[in-house]
């Protein structure tokens, strides 16, 4: 029995090291009989129904913070220019004012004295005004690059910004699909990465425009660094919604993948399985939620269906052997080697 399933093991590990290069070649229904069932420990489960707040998928890219970190330096020089110029019109104001005290009170200084007085006074107060704009220029870029929660951060060097330049912290931009609207945005959200690592977003607020090849509009979140998720990777968010949806939870345990397609193997009558292609674009920490009324093969996973989770991959290599329905049997048992 140990080496019937030894051989078992090895065709689904075959089966799988091959799926990437064996091209779209299309997946045959199987019957398998009992025993190799019970060689194969192949096990299904019913599906559940499942209720949930309903869910608006979204796409999500690790933005560059080297850019706003800029803006807040150029927003504090051009504030500090700002209080340098504004010290040195109080200075002018007042030696212009001692000028005239002196200059009315028997010409104690010369017209020339007194008129270099007020021209300083000028001087500043136009340097003033130049600083001043300055800043208003540098605070009005930072709204309309970044909006006004990270704009009134840059401009005070608030959270997140020591975070950001120290590296534990990064700018998610999330992207609603066009058509999809939130009433509110969420508080929190949830992300995965493209090997499947989940990450758990943090509201920031909207963004000013729609990300770059996206009509819908875009909403900012912050999520702790991570080493294997650098700038620009794309994620896959998860948005809670308005109202709830049902629909049933496929686990992560019966999801096989094939050509790109995350796959599952829906039981018929016993022994009989055939390939059901599985959406993604929902994913739950326990596997991937199917809503009622899907479109297309997922419409297939209803609740009381049986699909399989304990050797899927025995059963994908066996719906790989012929493009007709395959019948497969239990090898002949053998003397186990120990």
């Amino acid at each position: 029995m140990l080496r019937t399933f030894l051989q078992w093991a090895a065709l689904a590990v075959a089966a799988m090291a091959g799926a990437g290069s064996a091209g779209a070649q299309p997946l045959a229904r199987v019957a398998v009989d009992a025993h190799a069932i019970a060689a194969g420990g192949i096990r299904t489960v019913a599906l559940q129904p499942v209720r949930r707040a309903a869910r608006v998928a979204a796409f999500g890219t690790i933005l560059d913070p080297g850019p706003l970190i800029t803006l807040s330096a150029r927003i504090a020089a051009a504030r500090a220019r700002l209080e340098a110029a504004q010290a040195a019109t109080a200075l002018a104001h007042s030696e212009q004012a001692r000028a005239v005290d002196l200059y009315r009170t028997e010409h104690n200084i010369s017209q020339a004295a007194y008129q270099a007085a007020q021209s300083h006074l000028l001087v500043a107060q136009a340097t003033q005004a130049s600083a001043q704009v300055g800043l208003d220029e540098a605070l009005a870029r930072a709204r309309a690059d970044w909006g006004a929660r990270l704009a009134t951060a840059a401009a005070r060097g608030a959270a997140p910004l020591p975070q950001l330049e120290r590296g534990i912290q990064q700018i998610v931009e999330v992207s609603l699909p066009l058509g999809q609207a939130l009433r509110a945005a969420p508080g929190a959200a949830q992300a995965w990465t493209p090997d499947g690592q989940r990450m758990k977003l943090r509201l920031l607020g909207p963004a000013p425009r729609a990300a770059a090849g996206v009509a819908g509009p875009s909403l900012y979140y912050l999520m702790a660094a991570q080493d294997s998720v650098p700038i620009g990777t794309p994620l896959q968010v998860a948005l809670v919604g308005q109202g709830n949806v049902t629909g049933v939870l496929v686990p992560a345990a019966a999801v096989v993948w094939h050509d790109g397609q995350a796959l599952v193997f829906r039981q018929g009558s016993p022994g009989h399985f055939s390939a059901i292609a599985v959406p993604t674009s929902t994913p739950d920490g326990r596997g991937y939620f199917v809503a009622e009324g899907a479109e297309g093969a997922a419409a297939a996973l209803r609740p009381g269906q049986r699909i399989v989770v304990g050797g899927a991959a025995l059963v994908f290599s066996a719906s790989r052997a012929a493009p007709s329905t395959t019948k497969t049997r239990a090898a002949k048992a053998e003397d186990d080697d120990d």
